[in-house]
This record gives C-alpha cells, sequence and structure tokens, in this order.
C-alpha cells in the first residue's frame, strides 16, 4: 500500500489539501462554548401560595407533591425547601436518564396530585434545568442624575422602568441570537384608594360599602346572541373599570344621597409597596438578565446587543446602559488562551524536532503532516457536533504531544533505512510499512486507557466523553497521515532537496549527536547495574508510597478555580424591611470601596426573574456580586465583608461562593462538604426553635467546627378570641378584613385596563402593630335592635410574639434541618463528633450528605478505572510480544510513575481531584510506549543471537533519542498550560503537572530500570541457554 502511494504522490497531496480545506472551513463554523452541552439531569417544582404560611405550604401542598414526585424513575435525589407563600422542589436524576421523558413524568405526577391540593392553590410549575438558561450578561439601567448610595427620583425612576419594560426588553428580545431578556428591579403598580375617614364617618358609609361598590362596577356577564328578524347581534354587557378616571366616578348610595367615589376618596396610580431591589455600582437600577440562544454564536450576540445599547444610549442621554457579569468575556478568554496554547505547544514540539533530528526538512515534514492531521480533527468534530469547548480543546492539546510519535518514529525509522545504505524510495517504502503494526498497538494502549473513562458515572463520564473523542480522533487520524502523507512528503522534501546541508543545520547536529547523550546513559546504565538490590528495593518503596499518598492527600471533586469574582449571600436573620436591608447593603458596599473592585452590584430582597434556579431571595435576604482586578484580590475582601457583617450583625448568616455559570451549574462546585441532617426521633413531632438552638450549640461545643448557621425568623401571632368574637357579635370575616386593610394588604379588584392589569387597593395608615391594634375599630354585626357598635381589635386578639424556622428544608425521608460545614478538613472526625453530640441530646437523629461523599465515590471509580484500564493494556501487549510474563515487566513502571504524580501534585500543592487522577491515568497509558519500545528492540537483538547484557546496551543505545524525544514532545505540549491563569488552563493544571511529573520520572524508569528488571527476570533463562 505505501508503495502504491510513493508511486502516486500527486495524488495523495491532492486528496489530503482537500481534506485540509474541509477542515480549514469546518473549524470557522464549529460552535464555539465555554463546557460541552450536556443535559444536566435536574427538575425543578415551583409551588406558590400567596398569603401561606411555610408550615401550612409544607403540609397541605409540598409533602403531597413531594410524595407524588418520589415516583419518578430515575429519580437520585429529591429536596424540597418551603418558605412562607413559596415552595421549591429539586430533583435530580442520573446522568444518561432522558430528561426530557422524565419532565413529562413529572407533570403526570403533579397532575395525580392536584387531586389532593387545596382548590384555591396554583398548579405548580416544573422547569427544566438547562445549560442555556444561565445569563451570558446582565445589562444594568441607571439614571445618570441619582448618586450612589443616596436617594432616588422616583417620578424618574418610573418613567426609566416602563422604557425598560416596554422598549429596551422587546427590542433586544427581538434579537435574533437572543432567546429572553429576564427582567427585575421594576416596581409593581397599583390603583390605590386612600378613604378620607372624617368624611366617610359624617356620611357613614364604611370601607365595605366602597368595596361592595367596586366589586358591583366591576363585572363583565360576557355576550349574547340575539336574533332580530333575519340579523343576529352580538350584545356586550360591559361594566368593567378600565381606568382610574372609571373608579374615582363610581357612584355610591347611602340613604337618600348619592355621592361619587372621588368625593369620599383620593384615587392615584402608585408603585407597590416594594418587595425588592436592585442595584448596580450603589445606584438604583433596572437589570436585564441577556439569555442566549443555544445555537447562535456568542460574538455575534455580543456585538449586535452592543448595537443596541448604544443606540438607546444616544436616544436617552440621562439613562446609563452597563454590562456586568459578561460571561462573553470569559469565554473568549478562555478559549483564546487554549488555542494559543495549542500553537505554542506546536512550536516547542517543533523546536525539539529540529534539535533531535538534526536537520530542518524531517522536522518540518513532521509539522505539516500534524498540522493536517490537527485540521482534519475538526472536520470530524463538526462531522460529530462536538463544539471548541475547554474540554474538548484540552483534549486537543494533550494529543498534540501524543500525536507526534508516530510521525518521530516513521521519519526516524526511514532515516536509519537510509544510513543502511537504501535508496530514498525504498527507505520510505520499507521503514513505513515496518512501523505500520507497532504504531497501531502504541495508539490502542494510548486509546485504551480513555475508553473507560467514558463510563464514570455523573458529570465526569458525561464531560469527558469530548476529551476521550478529541484524543481517540486525533491519535487515529495522526496514525493515518503518519503512515500514507508523512512518507510522500519525506520522497518529496528529500528528492527535491538533495544532501545539501547548511551551517545551522550542522551545528544542530553537533549538538544533539555528540556523545554526551551516549555517555550520560552508559554512565547511567553502569551505576544502575553496580547498585541492583539498592535500585530494586527502591522500586518496590514506590508501591507502598503509592497506596500513602492516595489514602492521605486532600481529595476535592473538581480543582479550585482562581475567580476573579465573588457572590456574597446574606441572610440578616432578622425582621428587617427592604429599606433597612438597602441600608445595610450600601454600608457594606461603601466599606469595601477603597479595595481594588472593578464593578459591584446588589440584590436586596425578592427578585422577579422568571427564570431562577429556585434559590429566590426573600425581603430579609440581600445578595451581593463584586469583580475584582485579580483574583488575589478576592480573599481579602472576603474577610473584610465577613468582618463587618460578623461585628455589626451578629445575627446575619452570610454564605460565599462563585457567580452562578455552566462550570457551577454542571459540577456543583458550591455544595457543603458535609450537611447534618437532624432528624426529630419521633417524626410527627414539630421543631421548636429553641431546642434547636441549643442543639446547634451542643454540636459547636463538641466539634469546634463552625457551620452555616440555622436561620430563623421572628413573628407575631395574633390569636383571635373565639369567646370574644361570639360575646361582641363580631364576624371572624369582618375582623380579617379590617386587619388587611389595617396592614395595607386590602386588595379587592382589579382594574382591566387595555394594556395591562392593575391591582386596586384600600390603603390604611401606617402604624406600629399595638397603634393598629388599639386605634382600628371593627363593626359589630347589626343585632336584634339595628344598633351597630365598634370595637377596637385589641379586645378581641393576643399578640405573641413567637420564633420559627425560615424555612422548611425536606428529602426523601422526611422535614430535617441541614446544618452544613465548608472547608472541613477531617470529614469523618467531624461526622463522629456530630454524631456523639445528637445521640448524647436525645429525641434526634442525624444521617450525613454532601460533597464529601460524592468525592469519595469519584475517587473509588477512578481507581476501577484505573484497574480496567491497566488490564485492557495488559491484553494489547500480550497479544503484541506474544509473551504473558513481558508485558508485566513493562506495566512495573505504572505504580513508579504513579506515586511520582501524586509526590509533583502535593509538592505544588494540588490535591487529588477528577483532572489530576484523569492525568494519572492518562500517563500510565503514554509512559509505557517508552517501555514497549525498548522491549522490542532487546527481543530483536536477542532474536539476532545478541547476548542479554549486549542487547540491553545496545537496544538502550538505539532507543535513546527517540524515547527522550517522543517524552519532551509530549511534556512541551502541556507546559504553556502551566503558566496561564484562564479557565480552562485552571482545569488542565493538576492533570498538566500530574503528566509532567510522571512522564520525567517515566522516562529515567525507561532507561534505566525497565532494562535492570529484564536482566533479573531473564538471566536465569541465558545461563540456561549457555550451558
Amino acid at each position: 500500500m505505501v508503495k502504491f502511494l510513493l508511486q502516486r504522490p500527486i495524488a495523495v497531496l491532492m486528496a489530503f489539501t482537500a481534506c485540509f480545506i474541509i477542515g480549514l472551513v469546518t473549524y470557522h463554523t464549529l460552535p464555539v462554548s465555554l463546557l460541552p452541552d450536556i443535559a444536566i439531569p435536574q427538575i425543578t417544582v415551583q409551588v406558590t401560595g400567596e398569603n401561606t404560611s411555610a408550615r401550612e405550604l409544607e403540609n397541605t401542598v409540598v409533602a403531597p407533591v413531594r410524595r407524588q414526585l418520589l415516583q419518578v424513575a430515575g429519580l437520585r435525589e429529591i429536596k424540597s425547601e418551603t418558605r412562607d407563600g413559596a415552595g421549591i422542589i429539586r430533583l435530580e436524576f442520573d446522568f444518561g436518564v432522558n430528561t426530557g421523558l422524565a419532565f413529562i413524568e413529572v407533570n403526570e405526577k403533579i397532575d395525580a396530585a392536584m387531586n389532593s391540593l387545596p382548590k384555591e392553590v396554583a398548579r405548580p410549575k416544573a422547569i427544566k434545568a438547562s445549560a442555556t438558561d444561565i445569563p451570558v450578561l446582565y445589562l444594568n439601567m441607571t439614571l445618570k442624575n441619582d448618586r450612589a448610595y443616596g436617594d432616588t427620583d422616583e417620578e424618574s425612576f418610573l418613567n426609566l422602568c416602563e422604557l425598560a419594560e416596554n422598549v429596551v426588553k422587546r427590542r433586544i428580545e427581538q434579537l435574533p441570537e437572543v432567546a429572553m431578556a429576564d427582567i427585575t428591579g421594576v416596581p409593581g403598580r397599583m390603583l390605590q384608594i386612600v378613604p378620607d375617614r372624617e368624611k366617610l364617618a359624617i356620611t357613614g358609609i364604611s370601607v365595605e360599602d366602597i368595596e361592595n361598590a367596586l366589586a358591583a362596577n366591576n363585572v363583565e356577564p360576557g355576550s349574547m346572541l340575539v336574533r332580530d328578524g333575519y340579523y343576529e347581534y352580538n350584545i356586550r354587557v360591559a361594566t368593567v373599570l378600565r381606568t382610574p378616571d372609571d373608579v374615582e366616578n363610581i357612584y355610591i348610595r347611602k340613604g337618600e344621597r348619592l355621592m361619587q367615589l372621588k368625593d369620599l376618596c383620593k384615587v392615584d396610580v402608585v408603585s407597590q409597596k416594594s418587595q425588592g431591589l436592585s442595584l448596580a455600582g450603589g445606584k438604583r437600577a433596572v437589570t436585564l438578565a441577556i439569555i442566549k440562544q443555544s445555537d447562535e454564536n456568542m460574538d455575534v450576540m455580543k456585538d449586535k446587543l452592543k448595537e443596541t445599547t448604544d443606540y438607546f444610549a444616544s436616544l436617552y442621554p440621562d439613562i446609563e446602559f452597563d454590562v456586568c457579569r459578561n460571561q462573553t468575556e470569559l469565554l473568549d478568554y478562555t478559549i483564546s488562551n487554549l488555542q494559543e496554547n495549542l500553537t505554542i505547544g506546536f512550536l516547542l514540539i517543533f523546536i525539539v524536532a529540529i534539535l533531535f533530528l538534526g536537520d530542518v526538512r524531517s522536522p518540518l515534514i513532521i509539522g505539516i503532516s500534524m498540522v493536517v492531521a490537527i485540521v482534519v480533527t475538526f472536520f470530524f468534530f463538526y462531522f460529530c457536533k462536538v463544539s471548541l469547548n475547554v474540554i474538548s480543546l484540552s483534549g486537543l492539546i494533550l494529543a498534540v504531544g501524543m500525536m507526534i510519535d508516530s510521525s518521530i518514529i516513521v521519519t526516524e525509522n526511514i532515516s536509519q533505512y537510509r544510513e543502511r545504505g537504501y535508496s530514498l524510495m525504498q527507505a520510505c517504502a520499507v521503514g513505513t510499512t515496518e512501523m505500520i503494526t507497532p504504531m497501531l498497538s502504541s495508539s490502542l494502549t494510548t486509546v485504551a486507557v480513555f475508553v473507560p473513562l467514558i463510563f464514570m458515572s455523573g458529570i465526569a463520564g458525561a464531560i469527558f466523553m469530548d476529551q476521550a473523542f478529541s484524543i481517540t480522533v486525533g491519535l487515529m487520524i495522526s496514525y493515518i497521515t503518519g503512515i500514507m502523507l508523512l512518507p510522500v512528503l519525506y520522497l518529496l522534501f528529500y528528492r527535491i532537496g538533495g544532501n545539501k546541508r547548511n551551517l545551522l543545520t550542522e551545528r544542530f547536529d553537533n549538538l544533539m549527536k555528540s556523545n554526551w547523550l551516549e555517555s550520560f546513559y552508559d554512565n547511567g546504565v553502569d551505576w544502575v547495574f553496580a547498585h541492583k538490590k539498592l535500585c530494586v528495593s527502591l522500586t518496590a518503596s514506590t508501591l507502598p508510597l503509592c497506596v500513602f499518598f492516595f489514602y492521605f492527600m486532600e481529595k476535592e471533586r473538581m480543582p479550585q478555580i482562581e475567580q476573579d469574582e465573588l457572590v456574597m449571600r446574606i441572610e440578616w436573620n432578622e425582621n428587617i424591611h427592604v429599606d433597612e436591608n438597602r441600608s445595610r447593603v450600601d454600608t457594606l458596599l461603601m466599606a469595601v470601596e477603597g479595595m481594588s473592585i472593578l464593578e459591584h452590584t446588589a440584590y436586596v430582597g425578592m427578585q422577579d426573574y422568571l427564570l431562577n434556579d429556585g434559590s429566590e431571595l426573600s425581603t430579609t435576604e440581600s445578595e451581593l456580586y463584586f469583580k475584582t482586578d485579580t483574583p488575589a484580590d478576592i480573599r481579602p475582601l472576603q474577610d473584610t465583608l465577613a468582618d463587618k457583617v460578623r461585628t455589626n450583625y451578629p445575627l446575619a448568616v452570610v454564605t460565599f461562593s462563585p457567580p452562578e455559570n455552566i462550570f457551577e451549574k454542571l459540577f456543583v462546585t458550591g455544595e457543603a462538604d458535609v450537611v447534618a441532617e437532624l432528624y426529630p426521633s419521633e417524626r410527627n413531632h414539630s421543631f421548636d426553635a429553641a431546642g434547636l438552638k441549643q442543639m446547634e450549640r451542643k454540636i459547636h461545643a463538641r466539634t469546634g467546627v463552625e457551620a452555616e448557621g440555622i436561620a430563623f425568623r421572628e413573628q407575631l401571632n395574633l390569636v383571635v378570641d373565639r369567646e370574644r368574637l361570639l360575646l361582641y357579635n363580631v364576624s371572624y370575616h369582618e375582623l380579617t378584613r379590617v386587619l388587611r386593610t389595617a396592614f395595607k394588604e386590602n386588595k379587592i379588584s382589579t382594574l382591566r385596563s387595555y394594556q395591562q392589569y392593575l391591582p386596586v387597593g384600600i390603603a390604611g395608615e401606617e402604624k406600629t402593630v399595638n397603634d393598629v391594634l388599639s386605634s382600628t375599630l371593627v363593626r359589630t354585626a347589626t343585632g336584634e335592635t339595628g344598633e351597630v357598635n365598634y370595637i377596637p381589635i385589641s379586645a378581641l386578639v393576643k399578640v405573641i410574639p413567637s420564633e420559627d424556622l425560615k424555612s422548611i428544608t425536606a428529602g426523601k425521608n422526611g422535614e430535617y434541618i441541614p446544618i452544613s460545614y465548608y472547608e472541613v478538613k477531617d470529614a469523618h472526625g467531624l461526622m463522629k463528633d456530630i454524631k456523639h453530640a445528637v445521640d448524647e441530646a436525645k429525641g434526634w437523629e442525624v444521617d450525613f450528605s454532601g460533597s464529601f461523599f460524592s468525592n469519595e465515590k469519584m475517587m473509588g471509580e477512578l481507581a476501577v478505572i484505573l484497574l480496567v484500564s491497566i488490564l485492557l493494556m495488559y491484553f494489547i501487549l500480550c497479544a503484541q510480544f506474544e509473551s504473558f510474563l513481558q508485558p508485566l515487566i513493562v506495566l512495573v513502571e505504572i505504580p513508579i510513575d504513579i506515586s511520582f504524580a501524586l509526590v509533583s501534585l502535593w509538592i505544588f500543592g494540588h490535591t487529588l481531584n477528577l483532572m489530576s487522577a484523569i492525568g494519572i491515568i492518562v500517563t500510565c497509558g503514554i509512559v509505557v510506549n517508552d517501555s514497549i519500545l525498548k522491549l522490542d528492540s532487546i527481543n530483536e537483538l536477542r532474536k539476532a543471537g545478541t547476548p542479554l547484557t549486549e542487547a540491553i546496551h545496545t537496544a538502550g543505545r538505539r532507543r535513546l533519542r527517540p524515547i527522550i524525544m517522543t517524552s519532551l514532545t509530549t511534556i512541551f505540549a502541556m507546559v504553556p498550560l502551566l503558566f496561564t491563569s484562564d479557565m480552562g488552563s485552571e482545569l488542565q493544571k493538576p492533570l498538566s503537572i500530574a503528566m509532567i511529573g510522571s512522564m520525567l520520572l517515566g522516562t529515567l524508569v525507561s532507561l534505566f530500570i525497565i532494562p535492570l528488571i529484564y536482566w533479573f527476570i531473564y538471566r536465569k533463562h541465558e545461563k540456561h541457554e549457555n550451558k
């Protein structure tokens, strides 16, 4: 086959040029994303219950729905969290479960549960998690004239809100690249009726009369069809209130008098009582979260969005448009850095090849075949719908170092045949044909390591499909170019160039072909053979060292990525309103004003986003976002903020996390290390706030470890005295209506204007709770005499202050109290201490969850994968060597390399995580290739009759340069990853350190230790044969 190709060089060149052009074209059409497009196996069910307490909502709605959802197939974990007025149920499935079918089943279970829910409850809404739901950037609209941390001009801000909601949002959503512009920070509007109490008292009209008049005048009975001879008419009876004027002009009759509502009340459109605010740079803002269409290019979207905002900024010069939390920057930076790393790695490899191969032509041939292989790989990316992302690109960076090995081996072999006197055509044909089988087995041993990674459970297996794909396709294409394109290029280059060499090439030859390399090798081999027992003992000691580091190194799921962004979430744990919440947030922001912060935003209280991840804020919570100059600035900023909150607001519960992006969503890096789940021994027993606080203190005293506190909230329970209601002849309905009006919660009707629906409310005056109860009068029912009396509410209700859980958490086994621990050093010790404290307290049971358990499971899986990889390699090597013993000699190298990889990680301060573990597994597949080459040469020489010791020395010298060269090329391909700080390089850094560390030692082991072990095993055979 090779001879046939060599006779048709132009046909081969044209075929590969066509493939190259196709690859180049498809490269520019490849979708670019941060991580592979993976279906996130999560479904969220949102439950709402207006004016319903957390306990009532949990018992009547959330618990029945949760019990139904437990029956959904493929469910791995279920967790619910219920607060006043809202509940959330999160369902997690195993990766690989068809989320589309699961979503259908979840909706079926919700429908089944609806029969047992109260009639007034809205149907719970199921939302399927998607990587595309994460906003790529946030657009903040603020008033230019506003002062940071100052008051906002209410009228101007309401105009800004109207513009944002009705113009800007709609215009942005019309862009084909934008899926949705989710909005928050816009206050709701309502029609407020403020009664004149004096006039009401004079006329004898009550608030109830006003409510009845509004209800009677706001009815739409529908339409009727009426026949009139030959004709048919559609008649509508319309008495619907549409404008504030309609409301003002309502007539109320009292006795013989007719009055209009405007004579008795003041009617205005006002902003509703604010439940939450959005702040940008200390100013009140309207924030738009921009969500991209999944198949659109991010750069195009960014440019179109900039055009749109620039247009609006020119039309409305008094409004500022600022972009923050820009994910597109992260993507651009990461992808461009990885592409640079690929290029730099390739150039370093090229330089190594020039130094070792002695002339420029051979490395040039290798370089051309490599570039073709890489570009053709992009066509397969396109064909198999694999995007350019952090995982696939870093897989390609890893592959470059391995892909070049095939080309080096073929080039070196052709050169050796030419030195033996073969003609150029013969050398190309024989040299290439001889390497077809060994190169295939070498590529297969490397691929064999990656195949088991795909079968990992969870996100790891789904993610690393892309990495395995990149490396497998890259190796296979480089193998094809190595045996088809490379010999043709070699023939053409050396036929055109002849045997001329310039001065530069001579100097390279002299540098690398001088005897210092051989003398280093000879001295090394002599020393090893002179200290056989010491070397064997050191080799044997690596196995316990390997086990020691595996068990005692700190483990985590993913490497820590240096972030220059921080999200701070605060639960104040006090019954504060939104204005006080904002005041505290402003104080915090001003305290860190002098630090190197590029941008900061804040969400104060409840937000209006439609697409949220279920972690809605309440009015007593805030979320602050910071972006700093460098990642090093994050820690001092975090410490300063934590210290300020701890000093000024000791009750507050604070959590810090990275901002939500696709990486966080997939890997759940913000999860607590250990979560202690406290269950009452008697499941029908309710939680007592005082008992829980005491339990929390006991656990802290026993463990000495700070936990994220349990969030409580103070409340006032109004207990109605039923006996007094009967005594004073007051209806319960009238009492609750008066209370709602007094506390400004009296939404009595809806104004159906032509573009929007406005709630209509009757407002009372703002007073303290005790003032309201003592000064507000409730009317008694009409007695037999027709007399009506007024009684203060305080005579009918008792006010009992109490404390309760802010949210009710439940899982598969029912309700529990979660106590979360972050940055835990000794998880086993912590869990043991908590168990003792809970057992001593009596009345409680404890269970544990958290990332610690998933990390342990993952490490167990990786250990199994390593064993499977070694077995696969053993089978392939047995087939190659036709021996059961020789593959074991090669595989002895693996524990030595693993132990050194673990030592390297420990020295450089890295943990044992998914990426470093994959680095170790991958290295096992690459490092043995050097030993395979060495053993193959020794076997060939021994077959030719060379004595054992001489065969070992000769094979070592013959394979010295290829072994060092292939190792250096793999190492240099990964060196650039160590010196960049984008997300892709941060992810791959532990993998690179593990691989570089084990490759450095692995090369020395292949050169010196493997021959010694071979000699130990085969010396008896040699003696036996000599006899």
